[in-house]
């Protein structure tokens, strides 16, 4: 536990050592929810709506709501598949975006600390692409309730033979009640466009509510 939390002190001194990171680059706010209803202990069904503001919060530019279902495999595995509808703003105003997901899960313990690795499938009907996204977390649990965790998410498109964007996360989850668990973090969003990567500061909260 010790560990996990040296770990993490690091990584946030590094994060705000880094040349720039608090200065120039955008800060953006994403706010996120779910809504998972559990069938039985291995079939579920969510709604995920989410909603995203850049230009240091001021602008509203985009939003994306999942629907999906859910099936566990086993203690270790799960895997979730979605259809994604989005719309985000853009020079000549709102585009709309249908997407599609399917989302293979893995979970297990590694020295008391929560390691899951999702490998994302996700693909545009309105451009043709497929964009594969490996997402690593880790998680500590405090005394029940308080979750820290650590998460890198890399996405790899298949339409332009790049990796496309890289997110890096620093947070905490809480759970407030039985079915309701809220969670903060700091992200650190780099995007690969023509003119090399560029950068975003991203805070995150989360509400998820399990029935």
């Amino acid at each position: 536990m010790n560990r996990f939390f040296i770990i993490t002190f690091s990584v946030i001194l590094l994060l705000k050592s880094t040349q720039g990171i608090f200065a120039e680059e955008d800060w953006e706010y994403w706010s996120k929810y779910s809504f998972d209803i559990a069938f039985n202990k291995k079939v579920g069904f969510s709604i995920e709506p989410q909603f995203k503001f850049k230009n240091n919060f001021r602008e509203y530019y985009y939003s994306k709501t999942y629907f999906g279902l859910s099936y566990k495999l086993n203690k270790f595995t799960k895997i979730k598949g979605y259809y994604a509808y989005k719309t985000k703003k853009g020079k000549t105003g709102w585009k709309e975006t249908d997407l599609l997901y399917l989302d293979p899960i893995l979970k297990f313990d590694l020295l008391n600390i929560d390691l899951s690795n999702r490998f994302r499938l996700e693909y545009d009907l309105d451009k043709k692409e497929l964009i594969y996204r490996n997402r690593i977390k880790l998680e500590k649990s405090l005394y029940k309730n308080i979750v820290p965790f650590l998460q890198e998410e890399i996405f790899y498109s298949f339409l332009s033979h790049r990796f496309e964007e890289n997110r890096f996360s620093v947070g905490s989850s809480v759970k407030v009640m039985n079915i309701m668990r809220f969670s903060g973090e700091y992200m650190l969003n780099s995007k690969n466009d023509n003119s090399g990567w560029q950068s975003a500061n991203v805070l995150v909260t989360s509400l998820s509510f399990l029935f």
